[in-house]
């Protein structure tokens, strides 16, 4: 193996303080190795290097960017680190700017020792360890040092995660070997009806297995290799056909396609009013008038991402708030933790308000037959409620950073922010998420004035209103649509909605759903069994969601739903709503419990050069995931007799 040691020049690592452009970066770094005497023309370099990244960004994610060129103006074969202590805009692929720059040069000659240095560097990056703490390195010449020198791993070491994995599966599989027949449906009433029987039967509990199996490995990969969780899905899926547990027909019916239009047409919406300005508008006029409040502050900016949680989507309204927290961080010096924890709880919290807030939410709204105004009625009052004494818990836990003292916020700066907001554009976009959130509250009236089928209104506004978009913006409305739309996570939700069905298909969510059933019955003695059905559904998929995202737990959670409706289940319909809350609100459990969790941690961590730990997370986490799970628990219950 080469070692990088050899041609890494430690003493002209460097900290760039404040780079504002790639080229500034460029320059600095041509300078210092002309003035070592291993290079010839650095302005030569500099132009070599922007031509590289005009062939593609070496902005590799996570992040790192890896510049290399070959060059005649190189005497030999360099390595120099970089660090930028202010992180750069780099076009990386993962869309996050770069902190850590490590440039790879060699003249022709050279070629072939070039890629070996290629291949061992970013071998050395991939290492998120070796990352970390060359980052956090206090010298550059220390981060040169450690990313030139990684510990050699052994085999098992280096691939511990994808021997894990195997082993995990093989647990999954031998278990439900083992438990899968255990499971006996009866000969009697709805299982015979239904042709349930069927699932007793030796082919058929193979298909369990399988299916089991499978969409266990798609949650443990997507847990274990989170960049590969496209492939990790659609191999499973690709296997399930090629051994017959589903015929290609099935699976693109239970790819769920009108959700995954839905999902795509918000994506574009929210994408754009977000471009125009339209949040940051709202939020900073309110801003104006708390006067810089401490507790005010705090109270305004967990109501704005409560509702841009519930009419948006949790990761515009969690950049958005944290956006403007952070900016009001840096110039009051106001602590930023309690700021990015807060927004984050009110954040997840609010995507159960409505149908639109949370992808879990249409999926339940499509697998349930419920509309906008089911959601009004059944959890926009919990998600409120709930908002409202979460909100009064954090300032209770946080009173000392928020009480006692107060904000000094410069009305001028906000009004620059908002000076580069095109008024026109400003008012055309509130205008057409009025009508298109308007149109969506109705759909369930549209589609009974039109005989539609459930759910047509719904798809066809959004599509609606993101054609309309697409118009407006001309040109860039093509622009919109390529990169407004997250393609890699509606392939992703495609490929999970498939596997999860697949569950269905086979019978396991069917003896699930029996399990759950005998459950019920032993604790109500005799009473009504929905009560602790419901506690069952909201408690589990809440904490569940804390450790694993929640959509796949929501997807595999939905069959069981339908079934214990089909066994007579009064008042059955409340059970979607427990599964709605438990997705949402379980998400603050952990620093992985939801994907605006992540987008949070990741500013943070950009924002002030430090990473939390899973126990601060954890320790305030819980507290605020027991409160919220216990407030829907005693809405749903009480609520119950009401239910459908």
């Amino acid at each position: 193996m080469i070692q990088l040691n050899r041609f890494t020049l430690h003493h002209l690592a460097l900290d760039i303080q404040e780079p504002t452009t790639q080229e500034d970066v460029f320059k600095i770094v041509a300078e210092r190795l002309a003035a070592a005497n291993v290079i010839n023309d650095p302005t030569a370099l500099v132009e070599e290097l922007k031509e590289r990244e005009k062939l593609g960004s070496t902005g590799v994610g996570v992040a790192v960017a890896l510049p290399h060129v070959i060059s005649k103006n190189v005497l030999k074969p360099l390595i120099v680190v970089v660090r930028l202590r202010s992180p750069l805009d780099w076009g990386a692929i993962d869309h996050q700017p770069v902190q850590l720059v490590v440039f790879l040069l060699a003249p022709e000659s050279d070629r072939d020792l070039y890629l070996e240095l290629l291949a061992e560097v970013a071998r050395s990056l991939n290492n998120n360890d070796i990352r970390q703490a060359a980052i956090k390195a206090k010298e550059a010449g220390t981060a040169s040092r450690i990313i030139a020198q990684p510990p050699h791993e052994g085999l098992f070491k280096r691939n511990r995660r994808f021997f894990l994995f195997l082993l995990l599966m093989g647990l999954v599989f031998i278990g439900a070997k083992i438990a899968l027949p255990l499971i006996k449906l009866p000969e009697t009433g709805i299982y015979q009806e239904f042709n349930y029987l069927r699932f007793n039967q030796p082919d058929w509990l193979l298909k369990q297995q399988l299916a089991v199996t499978l969409f266990l490995a798609m949650i443990f990969g997507t847990l274990l290799f989170w960049r590969f969780r496209v492939a990790i899905a659609a191999a499973a899926l690709g296997i399930l056909l090629i051994t017959g547990v589903m015929d290609l027909e099935t699976t693109v019916k239970f790819m769920s396609i009108p959700t995954i239009l839905f999902i795509m047409a918000m994506m574009v919406i929210v994408r754009w009013l977000e471009n125009i300005g339209v949040f940051r508008f709202v939020v900073i006029r309110a801003i104006e008038k708390v006067k810089g409040i401490p507790w005010l502050l705090l109270c305004l900016l967990m109501g704005f991402s409560v509702l841009l949680g519930g009419f948006a989507d949790e990761v515009s309204a969690i950049l958005v708030t944290f956006g403007l927290a952070l900016e009001i961080s840096r110039r009051t010096k106001a602590p930023l933790m309690p700021f990015l924890l807060s927004l984050v709880f009110a954040t997840n919290v609010g995507s159960a308000l409505t149908l639109v807030g949370n992808p879990i939410g249409v999926y339940i709204a499509f697998s349930g037959g419920l509309s906008f105004e089911d959601f009004i009625r059944w959890a926009t009052p919990v998600s409120a409620i709930t908002a409202v004494i979460i909100t009064l818990l954090l300032l209770l836990l946080y009173r000392r950073y928020f009480f006692g003292v107060r904000y000094q916020i410069d009305a001028q700066e906000l009004e620059k922010t908002l000076g580069t907001i095109d008024p026109v554009k400003l008012r055309t976009g509130i205008i057409t998420f009025i009508v298109t959130v308007g149109l969506i509250a109705l759909h369930r009236r549209i589609e009974v004035w039109l005989h539609l089928a459930d759910g047509t209104a719904l798809v066809a506004a959004a599509l609606a209103a993101t054609g309309f978009i697409v118009f407006y913006e001309q040109e860039r409305g093509r622009m919109l649509i390529e990169r407004g739309i997250d393609w890699w996570t509606l392939l992703f939700f495609m490929f999970l909605f498939a596997n999860a069905a697949c569950l269905e298909y086979t019978g396991v969510t069917t003896k699930l759903g029996y399990l759950v059933f005998n459950i019920s019955e032993k604790i109500a003695r005799g009473g009504v069994l929905t009560g602790p059905s419901t506690v069952i559904i909201l408690w589990f998929s809440g904490i569940l969601s804390g450790f694993v995202d929640n959509l796949p737990i929501v997807a595999a959670l939905a069959p069981i739903i339908k079934d214990l409706a089909r066994f007579g289940l009064p008042h059955a319909s409340i059970l979607w709503w427990a599964l709605l809350f438990g997705g949402c609100f379980g998400g603050n459990l952990t620093m992985i419990g939801s994907t605006a969790n992540l987008v949070a941690l990741g500013a943070y961590e950009r924002a002030s050069g430090s990473s939390m730990k899973f126990g601060d997370w954890f320790r305030v986490g819980v507290v605020v995931t027991l409160v919220a799970l216990a407030i829907a628990t005693i809405a749903l219950l009480l609520q119950m007799p009401l239910a459908p």
